[in-house]
């Protein structure tokens, strides 16, 4: 009976040893509809990415949300591993490292139908005086801050657009498919009022960022590319962004 018990003991033992080392990254991230956040199925598709990437090298994930401002300092201080998902941005590589890109957002300029304006340059919306909203955090398309413009910035997309929608600001630069999105499910009080300008000021890939405060954060990094890899070759990669991230039905 002795030994029996010695035997179950033993174990129970090595089964709470597997589950502690079992290993798990814990990241940061904010809402940033439809590519990821908190309500959406899988928590949105960039998520789902990085969730599968991570899980073929044998790591699971778990995601925090919170406001993108207090994710990257949070991410920065080593609280948590990272982030989902951020645009490069020259001040963060000091503290990030930066996988290889997982897709990419068309970042254009949102403004009202009601104002008439032909985008020329970033000097021609500065010198008209037109207010700029912005979300804190977020990195700007090249020579947009440079420009001089008058900037309001805010915690979240959804407060920038209501403040577009409410003429408290005159343009706002974000991911098409993130305004759009905001309009119609969120605010959709206020979709037939804005419209977004055309061509994309740029093409701005996202990618998954790594503290360079976690002892782990190359390791991790070179297992997340391996496996980011092996998703994108897959026929898997395809469905996760056709399940997970519809093309909005608004017109512009």
């Amino acid at each position: 009976m002795h030994v029996l018990k010695i035997i179950g003991l033993g174990c129970s033992l090595l089964l709470c040893s597997f589950l502690l080392c079992a290993e798990r990254v814990v990241l940061a991230s904010s809402d940033y509809q439809p590519h990821y956040g908190e309500n959406m199925p899988q928590q949105g598709a960039v998520t789902e990415i990085v969730r599968q990437a991570f899980a073929l090298k044998g790591i699971e994930l778990d995601v925090v949300f919170m406001p993108f401002g207090r994710a990257i300092h949070e991410s920065k201080r080593g609280n948590y591993a990272g982030l989902i998902a951020a645009w490069y941005d020259d001040e963060r590589v000091e503290h990030f490292l930066y996988s290889q890109p997982m897709y990419a957002n068309h970042i254009v300029l949102f403004k009202r139908r009601s104002m008439p304006l032909e985008f020329r340059s970033f000097s021609q919306l500065a010198a008209a005086r037109y207010r700029l909203g912005l979300v804190q955090g977020y990195a700007q398309p090249k020579g947009l801050l440079e420009a001089g413009l008058n900037t309001i910035s805010v915690a979240s997309d959804e407060q920038v657009f209501r403040m577009l929608a409410l003429n408290r600001v005159d343009l706002v630069p974000a991911d098409k498919l993130n305004g759009l999105y905001l309009l119609q499910s969120l605010l959709p009080e206020y979709a037939e009022y804005i419209e977004y300008i055309e061509p994309a000021l740029e093409q701005r890939p996202m990618y998954l960022v790594l503290s360079k405060q976690d002892p782990r954060s190359e390791e991790l990094m070179e297992r997340f590319n391996r496996g980011l890899q092996q998703l994108q070759a897959s026929n898997q990669y395809r469905a996760i962004l056709n399940r997970l991230l519809p093309e909005p039905t608004a017109e512009r």
